[in-house]
């Protein structure tokens, strides 16, 4: 949802939302740093950005923040996968996944192999114990895991399979992206990454022109597209997931299912 509003008198724009939403000067800057507020179809994150007399301020309004969300779709006596929301951390912070899932199964020592961003939902592995922590984190580490995304990305793409090598950070990166559809100036992928550099995908997709739908830091600039408009968090999610269980001594494919405004943005582009 995007709620519009016009500026009649000149403001900084941190204080013309807590004007306009009455609310305080402290939430209207969660708001701006949150990347959800565009002026004049610009995304805008500078709570001291001058406002003129005729600008157009649209604030995105996100999920709401659920734990209740969170869904397990694997666990044994070693680990536990979840389909994380697009709300929620993965660790540390008190409201992460980590956290809730130490409350909901009383085990204070899980702990996340791996991290999602915030805003990326999907699977997301973690560990009962440290020991087992360290045994797939090694797992991890020896890129011994098949990690499978789903993203929907900006402009139509020119190939079906494309491999992207290129550093980031200076490390080495690997992602296939493999095109699933594409129409009405918008492509959806498959990309398996063989790294998993800090926002690879996001990063990847974006130096080839593709920026990920939502993307508020290597997404696109200004914001005309009415769908793009309303889409308050990257359209990326975390689809599969294959290792060897190293406890078990089996093979393990985890899926994930495709969450709702995910399935919204593919079902308004006929995807």
């Amino acid at each position: 949802m995007v709620k519009r509003f016009y500026v009649k008198t000149p403001l900084p724009l941190k204080e013309f939302i807590a004007q306009t939403l009455k609310i305080s000067k402290n939430q209207a800057k969660d708001i701006i740093d949150s990347r959800n507020v565009l002026v004049n179809s610009k995304r805008v994150w500078i709570a001291t950005h001058n406002l003129k007399e005729g600008d157009v301020v649209e604030i995105i309004q996100p999920q709401p923040s659920n734990k209740d969300q969170i869904k397990i779709i694997y666990e044994d006596e070693f680990i536990v996968a979840v389909n994380k929301p697009p709300t929620l951390v993965s660790d540390k912070e008190k409201n992460s996944v980590e956290y809730i899932l130490r409350e909901k199964l009383k085990n204070e020592k899980i702990k996340a192999i791996h991290r999602l961003d915030k805003e990326t939902s999907g699977i997301l592995l973690l560990a009962k114990d440290f020991n087992i922590y360290e045994r797939f984190k090694d797992m991890w580490d020896d890129k011994n895991v098949f990690k499978l995304y789903l993203a929907i990305s900006h402009n139509e793409a020119t190939f079906t399979n494309l491999t992207i090598n290129s550093e980031i950070d200076g490390k080495p990166a690997v992602s296939h992206v493999k095109l699933l559809k594409k129409g009405n100036g918008f492509s959806y992928f498959q990309v398996r990454i063989e790294t998993g550099r800090k926002h690879q995908i996001r990063k990847h997709l974006a130096s080839i022109r593709h920026p990920i739908v939502g993307d508020k830091v290597y997404g696109v600039k200004k914001l005309e597209n009415a769908l793009v408009k309303r889409v308050s968090r990257q359209m990326l999610h975390s689809y599969k997931l294959s290792f060897f269980h190293p406890y078990k001594n089996q093979r393990l494919d985890l899926t994930a299912e495709i969450p709702t405004d995910f399935k919204n943005v593919l079902n308004f582009l006929n995807f």
